[in-house]
């Protein structure tokens, strides 16, 4: 990370279900050993396999919020500047799922929300 970082990457990306959230941890730690002052990188997470149980999956207002705090924490930052529905749920209605994505930004626990790996429907 030092490396790209010195390069002049500064954007870092990650998801809950990279290696059940342990690609997180690892990243926090390096930004915190790094010393890297947050306004010189962005960094990003996804949100959908966030474990086994039911209520870990998925884009529910729950687990959209429940999510992005572990992302936080793993990562060891105050807020995502990007923050990714990493697949669509046809089990959670879209407005429930946009709703909970507003509901973040309004807490200042993320700047952006987008979609990855979506169609164009």
């Amino acid at each position: 990370m030092k490396t790209a970082y010195d390069a002049g990457v500064n954007f870092f990306d990650n998801a809950e279900g990279y290696e059940a959230g342990k690609s997180e941890k690892i990243m926090g730690e390096a930004i915190k050993n790094l010393g890297l002052s947050r306004d010189t990188f962005a960094v990003s997470s996804k949100v959908f396999w966030g474990g086994t149980q039911k209520m870990q999956l998925g884009l529910s207002a729950k687990h959209v919020r429940d999510s992005c705090d572990l992302a936080l924490k793993r990562l060891q930052v105050e807020y995502l500047d990007l923050y990714y529905c990493h697949r669509p749920d046809i089990d959670t209605p879209i407005e429930e799922t946009l709703r909970a994505m507003h509901n973040l930004i309004l807490q200042g626990k993320i700047i952006y929300w987008g979609t990855s790996e979506w169609s164009a429907q």
